[in-house]
């Protein structure tokens, strides 16, 4: 009897450990034991005289040149601050697209405001409780591109993803997540996030939020919220947390998401973009949402917001198919390593065209990654795994990009 006991504990504590083990490498949530992230406040305390209250921004730390620093996460963001001093601030905004303008309830209070790509600098003079508004809006938004790409890394191959979009002529990059994939990718994505050409949309990846342990906070607080949606023109574009695994599938920060969203005003050209699919086209693997409860769950929810695309990430491939009445479209070929393993021009990066009424048309074009960008040691396996006499000559290619 005791040693029937002791085995059955034995075998708990085995279950408890293999799905802790699982929690921390794929990732479940359980809103309802409160292990969830809290997505960002929208409320900001500037300093004790200042608080402000803003619409798709987040605080981030502030650079020595500037006294506060905020990252927006769509297109058209607002901000309205509230001092309870006369005083002049420095504020600096990034992520905001080079064409969007600047209104305000008070012009007068923005004493200069300084343009560099994708970040505006402005010196601001405030007035005692007086609330400043600030509002960047798109002009004459009739129709335009963005690029849709994941599983980047954090290194040259991302930065040329973000060349490539901007070639492309794409107004914003949507990211399918997975950015950090070694040490210093974390850092080294805010930075080239923070510096790119066009402002970057992020959906968090399964390699996006643990790092010697969960790091959501630190997604949440240099990037953006795990699940949103924003509207540019007449089309609507919904970022869905598919890192990990829901209990219940509609709980949490996501599942208020879609709730908000089915409350809100109808949109009637819908566009979605997430990490993981909602299928893997090998029969042998399982790289897709991992549960087929939550799969069904998510396009349900698709289908009652009018969506029928689904932009994703997480596999390392381009590939297109319908699930279900979901338009499910692939594109994780980030690190371009599909470029060496076909010996051709492969890799893809995809491009949506807005038209005037607001539909989407998705569209693939070559990624075109040069030879040198597969330099780093992390595409090393693969060309190693290349020795067959067919890639002798790519090969070198690279080798002779890599030794310039």
């Amino acid at each position: 009897m005791e040693k029937t006991r002791r085995n059955f504990l034995l075998g708990i504590m085995a279950v408890g450990g293999g799905f802790m083990g699982y929690s921390v490498y794929r990732g479940i949530r359980l809103p309802t034991l409160h292990w969830d992230p809290q997505e960002p406040s929208t409320s900001f305390d500037f300093s004790d005289q200042i608080t402000a209250q803003g619409n798709n921004f987040i605080q981030t730390k502030a650079q020595s040149s500037t006294d506060v620093r905020l990252r927006a996460y769509a297109p058209e963001p607002t901000l309205t601050i509230q001092p309870s001093t006369n005083q002049k601030i420095s504020l600096e905004v990034n992520n905001i697209a080079f064409e969007a303008t600047l209104s305000s309830n008070d012009p007068s209070r923005i004493l200069t405001e300084a343009v560099s790509k994708i970040t505006r600098v402005l010196e601001l003079d405030l007035i005692a409780n007086e609330p400043l508004t600030l509002a960047w809006q798109m002009p004459n938004i009739d129709t335009y591109r963005f690029a849709c790409i994941g599983d980047t890394g954090g290194g040259q191959e991302l930065a040329w993803c973000l060349d490539r979009a901007k070639q492309l002529d794409a107004l914003f990059l949507l990211h399918l997540g997975d950015f950090n994939y070694q040490a210093g990718d974390y850092q080294s994505s805010i930075d080239q996030f923070s510096n790119s050409e066009i402002p970057i949309y992020v959906s968090i990846g399964n390699h996006d939020f643990h790092e010697d342990g969960a790091i959501y906070d630190t997604f949440t607080r240099e990037i953006g919220p795990l699940n949103h949606a924003f509207t540019l023109g007449n089309t609507r574009f919904v970022n869905i947390d598919t890192a990990a695994n829901f209990l219940p599938y509609g709980s949490g920060a996501r599942g208020k998401t879609f709730e908000r969203l089915k409350n809100s005003a109808t949109v009637e050209n819908t566009i979605a973009y997430t990490h993981c699919p909602l299928y893997d086209p090998d029969p042998e693997r399982h790289h897709d949402m991992g549960s087929e409860g939550e799969k069904q769950w998510l396009i349900e929810q698709l289908k009652e917001l009018n969506i029928d695309t689904l932009l994703s990430g997480h596999i390392h491939i381009y590939d297109q198919r319908n699930i279900d009445g979901i338009d499910n479209i692939i594109v994780g070929q980030g690190l371009g390593h599909q470029d060496l393993i076909t010996n051709s021009d492969y890799s893809k990066i995809a491009v949506g065209d807005v038209d005037a009424s607001g539909r989407v048309t998705i569209s693939i074009e070559p990624l075109s990654m040069p030879m040198e960008m597969h330099c780093h040691p992390r595409s090393n396996p693969v060309k190693q795994s290349l020795s067959d006499p067919a890639h002798q000559s790519m090969l070198q290619m690279v080798e002779q990009a890599c030794d310039t």
